[in-house]
């Protein structure tokens, strides 16, 4: 069942605005309620912006108008400052030999997805190095008084999603440096390979993937690392992101009915009727489907763990402590 508030949220964001209010009495809108729905999915940005751009502000109080456009203001104002600190950082990784593609909402921002740089709530800056560069960056951001967590290298055979998040003293937005793009045990479904053909080209500043890619990517984002395909939820910023990008364009979008991860991120929206993609429903393939991910994904992380016993002396002296510590009576 959709909230009133969020059929109002949809209409606004993804529609003209002569449908803005179909089916909707805009008397039945709890305005607290819409802030509290649009604000937990990010997006009262991006609300203020499509009001303003349709030109239907007059349909809304005025108090709830003035509230939503300083949160945009506030919004631009930090993506803005954003966008200058990412270049700073851009330039230094740059001097130093770090080839360097940026993510997620950064990306999106650099590859003027977005009308208004203000639509978008960013959290950090995101970008992915090359494995073997880990060492180096590490020392560059130390060098440049990045902090933050201590980094404690934990036992491992495969490669970690990110680094610890750090920010440098002087400036305002924290950083998070990539090695991969998901979640270690799903790293099989969508790996940072893809990427291989951005880093064999030259280092440059600003590297930013193909629009294709961050199609993917956002939904492979949501659906694994937020979880949204094993909990069945969704996300305004993420559909926001995908209807900005232009999916019917998209080449990837021709696979939505193979690939599990998308299928499933459309199936889930379907209710909003944002997009027009031709995808029936199955409860019992819907339920296999999330299984196979599921229990692949737990075969996978075993086996590398299974690796990681036969290949780090450091891995199997933890393991037999941990053994150790197990079937060891204390004292009493």
């Amino acid at each position: 069942m959709i909230c009133v508030e969020e059929k109002l949220l949809v209409n606004v964001l993804y529609r003209p605005a002569s449908e803005i209010l179909n089916g909707i009495d805009i008397h039945d809108i709890n305005f607290e309620n819409l802030i509290k729905l649009a604000s937990g999915h990010l997006m009262l940005p991006a609300l203020f912006f499509n009001i303003d751009k349709k030109k239907v502000s007059y349909l809304f109080p005025e108090d709830f108008i003035a509230y939503i456009k300083n949160i945009h203001a506030i919004n631009k104002a930090r993506n803005t400052l954003l966008l200058a600190e990412a270049k700073e950082l851009s330039e230094l990784l740059y001097e130093n030999n770090i080839k360097h593609i940026f993510l997620k909402g950064t990306a999106l921002l650099l590859s003027n997805v977005f009308e208004d740089i203000g639509e978008r709530m960013i959290g950090d800056i995101d970008f992915i190095i090359q494995h073997k560069d880990e060492e180096k960056i590490k020392k560059v951001l130390e060098k440049n008084n990045y902090c933050g967590k201590p980094y404690v290298r934990s036992f491992r055979f495969f490669i970690p999603k990110h680094l610890p998040r750090v920010v440098q003293k002087n400036k305002t937005i924290a950083i998070e440096p990539h090695l991969g793009l998901l979640i270690s045990r799903y790293s099989w479904i969508f790996n940072s390979k893809v990427l291989m053909n951005d880093f064999i080209k030259g280092l440059k500043t600003l590297n930013t993937p193909s629009k294709s890619f961050l199609f993917d990517h956002c939904i492979y984002n949501f659906q694994i690392n937020d979880a949204g395909f094993i909990i069945t939820k969704h996300s305004h910023r993420s559909i926001y992101d995908i209807y900005k990008l232009d999916c019917k364009s998209s080449l990837t979008i021709k696979n939505s009915t193979k690939d599990i991860c998308i299928k499933h991120f459309f199936l889930t929206i379907a209710k909003f009727k944002i997009f027009d993609i031709p995808i029936k429903a199955n409860f019992w393939n819907f339920y296999f489907e999330k299984l196979y991910i599921v229990v692949i994904s737990n075969i996978y992380q075993r086996y590398l763990q299974i690796l990681e016993l036969f290949f780090s002396t450091a891995y199997r002296k933890y393991v037999l402590n941990k053994i150790i510590n197990f079937f060891v009576i204390p004292n009493i």
